[in-house]
């Protein structure tokens, strides 16, 4: 079987490499022949020619596109360039062909992420069974502007099945009127193996991580505001680490935040790390504050390395997280709500060693990349069969 894989975003971002996870699992467990496209040359392609796995670059359109700036402006103004982009895809795509694929041979079409229908455009020509991930919310989700007229409308039109990432994920599509019956559920998966399962250090200092891209959406200024709200016994027992890219403006902010509580001795920033897994195992809580994660990579993460999480109520988080069973949640804008929750961890250390491992041993029975291949790899042979 073969499986021409479309990625989106760089990949240092979840979909992407949540795809790639995805694509090296299948093609070690099922045999399927992975060929991948993606938008630009990048660190995927040089892994793909490492391990001897087919890959191309081909320039092609969002139909979709997020923006999470502080400035609307900058918003706006990004939108505006993006559109004209997606003007000009609607001519480049029809060159597809350049790019020198023998789409004769592709058994199946994997589009990894809903902003771009390049896929569908593909499918439709050469009349491939098209699967397409619904990984966002769309709707209210990170600034999302769509560009595609009638857009539930349209992907019906050009993909044989969804498949969402959550329970959330699914209902938000449905309810802008994608049929319900083409969408299956099916959730990441994780390689448990580059997660080192970590001890509750010994020091007195307890450790909290916020890790993923630093934009308004995630939510980092809760964390922050959440930590100006604890008394000085508290701070003095705690280092808090951000690691991610960073968005100019939402950092610039983010520091005057820190400046006026006086929290630089607490807080820094560590900018971005290709290594997340190994660093997750120097700390002992995970923190997660997005405003809706469409599964959340991160929260998974965090619960491999054995870390006690604490997560806000919205998006996938409650499906993942149980309240005080496997982690914390608090409710998403209330940083007084949040607050409190840090102080549950560090009244009684042991929760974090409880729910450290409930969450560990949770994430190793419902996400790991072996059972999440597995449901993908009997989706594409019912679709063959169908």
């Amino acid at each position: 079987m073969k499986v021409l894989f479309i990625s989106a975003g760089d990949y240092k971002y979840g979909a992407p490499r949540s795809m790639f996870e995805l694509m090296i699992t299948l093609r070690a467990l099922y045999k399927v022949e992975p060929v991948l496209l993606t938008k630009k040359r990048t660190p995927m392609n040089d892994q793909c020619d490492k391990l001897g796995i087919e890959n191309y670059s081909f320039w092609y359109r969002d139909i979709m596109s997020g923006s999470a700036y502080k400035n609307p402006l900058l918003n706006l103004m990004k939108h505006c360039f993006k559109y004209m982009l997606y003007l000009y895809g609607g001519i480049t795509m029809h060159y597809i062909e350049s790019v020198g694929i023998n789409f004769n041979d592709i058994d199946i079409i994997h589009t990894n992420l809903n902003r771009n229908d390049i896929g569908g455009f593909i499918s439709r020509k050469y009349c491939i069974p098209h699967i397409c991930h619904l990984r966002e919310h769309v709707v209210g989700d990170y600034h999302v502007c769509i560009y595609k007229p009638k857009i539930n409308k349209y992907m019906d039109s050009i993909a044989d099945i969804f498949v969402a990432i959550s329970h959330s994920v699914k209902d938000a599509w449905v309810k802008i009127g994608l049929p319900e019956d083409k969408i299956r559920i099916i959730y990441n998966g994780l390689d448990s193996g580059r997660y080192v399962n970590k001890k509750l250090n010994d020091s007195s200092i307890i450790r909290i991580v916020m890790t993923g891209h630093i934009q308004p959406n995630k939510g980092q200024e809760q964390l922050i505001k959440a930590l100006s709200l604890l008394d000085e016994k508290y701070l003095k027992r705690l280092h808090v680490d951000l690691w991610g890219e960073a968005y100019s403006d939402y950092k610039a902010y983010l520091l005057r935040i820190i400046k006026k509580y006086n929290l630089g001795n607490v807080v820094n920033f560590c900018g971005y790390c290709n290594d997340i897994p190994q660093k997750l195992s120097e700390y002992d809580i995970g923190v997660i504050c997005s405003k809706a994660e469409g599964f959340g990579r991160v929260t998974v993460e965090y619960m491999f390395a054995g870390l006690a999480v604490i997560a806000s109520d919205t998006g996938a988080n409650p499906e993942i997280i149980q309240n005080e069973e496997n982690g914390l949640l608090y409710s998403y804008g209330d940083e007084r709500h949040l607050a409190e929750q840090i102080k549950k961890y560090i009244d009684d250390t042991n929760l974090i060693k409880m729910y450290g491992k409930k969450a560990a041993e949770s994430a190793q029975s419902k996400y790991n990349i072996a059972k999440c291949a597995e449901n993908i790899y009997q989706l594409y042979e019912e679709l063959l069969k169908n």
